[in-house]
């Protein structure tokens, strides 16, 4: 009982000295002298100039804490924008270091701070060359880790033990911002609503950042981890891991990287997006920033790769790509050096539809109506104005991809063995089909987009088709019970103005030539045809089932303009005889204005017997002697011409017969 009562009295006595000591700390502890060492830590750690214009103040339960407001940052000797403007700074610091007067700060928590930077890419070096100039700890711990790494690589010994370690604790950002302009333009950045935690206990051990911001009104999360930041900052390379998740997209990335004026970075990335063109916006990479698509499922995208980056090249090795539901593999390069991203690689796919494909490139969206145009979508994201192909990103990056596929797709049109190609260069965007198998021959294709200089979006079509099946072909474009049966060639050039379908057709310009040989008119009855010719003055032509007319050969040319196709040469040779149409077809009204001529050979007259003349000479049998006839050129069969005229509409023709 007696040793208890001193010790009671011993831990009574110190926890009165500790409440005293708490309770003088506010009047041990000077405003000033926390400004003065907030100040000076600070720049120590950054090499910055540091301006505190109002004085701190200071709460002490639960935790001592001082708070600065109306902080400023710049570059020493700079006059323009402060590197960083924060409207409050909270320390936090260990009670019993402030009493024996040494201010060393646990937390330090930035609250509304904004960040200026020129062009990111080029100001991280600069800002870490700028810590490690300072004559703060971080500073001289910076210059000692390049130092250190100088040495390693010269004697290839390892040196990161060496390092000098000492304490850093945790950052805190509350709703922060950054400011920044890119390369490619002068117009300003902001990555706003930036919350974010840093960790890093000690200048040796590894670091996380995690937190989320604001980006094109769309919030993003992330989570950075970096293995050794010391050495990172000391231009050497790290293991880093990576994670951001949005809306617009999720990416990762595990491998190592460096800090330096030639930045580098390797390792596996992967990225996942509902919609390509919807991400490519938000990253920044539209030539319009106030214009974006809708984000629809006909544009998902995900990509696995190895990567190697800097500043002026990224390439992609191992590329397994996913472009709406169509996985490939292949290779790529992108170069940045230029006003566009330059884009080469090569991509083969098991299966490939190819008018997705080309539409999500090159970014078609569909027709709107007006009050889905005024609507506007999280402030950033609105339809673009009714038009059926928007080539307004196809200033966005210069593309030359090679494409192949075993399996491929246009429209309802299937083909094997593609070789393909998209590029994309100065406003024009050109998908060139070099080789294919298709409708039981091989087909050539090209589609061009392109933009006038007044702003008008054109498409252009090239097509040439050979030894194709015309019935394959004709279903292949949506006739469920074509009118044609042979093996022919089909030659297509066509340029339009792909504002609506209506517009297509009144602007389209072109030609058209297609031949048939040895094929079948299926649903046409010549003999009926020739029945009503001669009989009616006035008839519709129908379709009959189960009949059809054979021909050696049908040749077709026609040009397009004026929103007409206007029929040059269309001829039909058969056994009976030849059918030929001319005119124009109004493509807008479907209606028809042709005339025809059906040629039908008449029956051959035989010749009459000519009798022998009394003059003439006889033979030794009494036989009148016939000389032989003078060579004659043989005569052309006489032809019974059938004149007529078509008028109606295409699904319902009706025919009046002229002489």
């Amino acid at each position: 009982m007696k040793l208890i009562r001193p010790v009671l009295a011993v831990i009574t006595l110190l926890a009165l000295l500790v409440v005293g000591a708490l309770a003088a700390l506010p009047y041990i502890v000077s405003s000033d002298s926390i400004r003065l060492h907030l100040a000076q830590n600070i720049s120590a750690w950054t090499g910055y100039s540091v301006e505190i214009r109002q004085p701190p103040r200071m709460s002490f339960f639960p935790v001592f804490r001082a708070s600065l407001s109306d902080v400023t940052l710049s570059k020493m000797n700079d006059a323009n924008a402060p590197f960083m403007a924060a409207e409050r700074i909270e320390v936090e610091m260990s009670p019993l270091d402030a009493l024996f007067g040494r201010v060393a700060f646990s937390e330090t928590r930035l609250i509304n701070a904004h960040f200026n930077l020129s062009e990111p890419v080029e100001d991280l070096p600069q800002f870490v060359n700028t810590l490690a100039s300072s004559s703060g700890r971080l500073g001289l711990a910076i210059r000692q880790a390049r130092n250190l790494a100088a040495k390693k690589s010269e004697n290839g010994q390892n040196a990161d033990s060496q390092l000098q370690t000492m304490p850093f604790g945790r950052l805190v950002l509350e709703n922060s911002s950054i400011g920044f302009t890119t390369r490619n333009t002068e117009q300003p950045k902001e990555i706003t609503e930036i919350n974010a935690t840093i960790n890093w206990p000690q200048t040796t051990s590894a670091a996380t950042v995690k937190g989320k911001a604001v980006w094109q009104k769309e919030t993003a999360e992330y989570n950075l981890s970096v293995a050794q930041p010391l050495l990172l900052l000391a231009r050497g390379m790290s293991q880093i891991t990576a994670q951001v998740s949005s809306k617009p997209l999720t990416l990762s990335f595990d491998g190592r990287s460096n800090i330096s004026e030639n930045i580098f970075t390797e390792g596996a990335f992967s990225l996942a997006s509902p919609s390509l063109s919807e991400s490519l916006h938000w990253l920044g990479l539209s030539s319009d920033a106030s214009y974006s698509l809708r984000t629809t499922a006909e544009d998902a995208f995900s990509i696995e790769t190895n990567i190697s980056a800097t500043p002026q090249r990224i390439k992609l090795a191992d590329i397994a790509l996913n472009l709406n539901n169509m996985p490939a593999k292949g290779a790529a390069e992108i170069g940045l050096g230029k006003q566009r991203p330059i884009v080469t690689g090569t991509l083969a796919f098991q299966t490939l539809n190819a008018v997705s494909f080309f539409h999500t490139v090159t970014t078609l969206v569909t027709k709107v109506s007006e009050d889905e145009q005024s609507k506007l979508y999280d402030d950033y994201r609105y339809y673009a104005p009714p038009r059926m192909i928007d080539t307004r990103l196809l200033n966005s990056a210069d593309l030359d991809i090679r494409l192949s596929a075993q399996n491929a797709t246009i429209g309802a049109a299937q083909m094997t063995g593609l070789a393909a190609a998209l590029q994309i260069r100065d406003g024009q965007a050109i998908f060139d089909i070099g080789d294919a198998k298709a409708f039981k021959g091989s087909i050539q294709t090209s589609i061009k987009l392109a933009q006038t200089e007044n702003g008008q979006d054109t498409i252009g079509i090239r097509l040439n088709a050979a030894n194709i099946d015309s019935a394959a072909f004709l279903t292949a474009l949506g006739l469920s019970d074509p009118i044609l049966s042979g093996q022919g060639n089909l030659s297509v050039t066509a340029e339009t103005s792909p504002q609506n379908l209506q517009s297509m057709l009144q602007n389209a310009r072109g030609q058209i030539s297609f031949t048939l040989n040895n094929g079948r008119m299926l649903g046409f009855d010549l003999n009926d045809f020739i029945a009503k010719m001669k009989s009616e003055g006035f008839f519709a032509l129908q379709r009959r089932d189960k009949v059809s007319l054979d021909f050696k050969r049908l040749d077709v040319k026609a040009s397009l303009g004026d929103g007409v196709a206007t029929l040059e040469t269309t001829k039909v040779e058969t056994m009976q005889g030849a059918l030929s149409l001319t005119g124009i077809i109004p493509l807008t009204d479907r209606s028809l204005a042709l005339s025809g001529t059906l040629s039908l050979p008449l029956p051959e007259k035989e010749p009459a017997e000519k009798p022998a003349e009394n003059g003439e000479a006889a033979d030794q049998t009494g036989e009148a002697q016939t000389p032989d006839p003078a060579p004659t050129e043989p005569q052309k069969p006489e032809t019974e011409n059938l004149h007529f005229f078509v008028g109606g509409s295409w699904d319902r023709p009706f025919i009046s017969p002229s002489k």
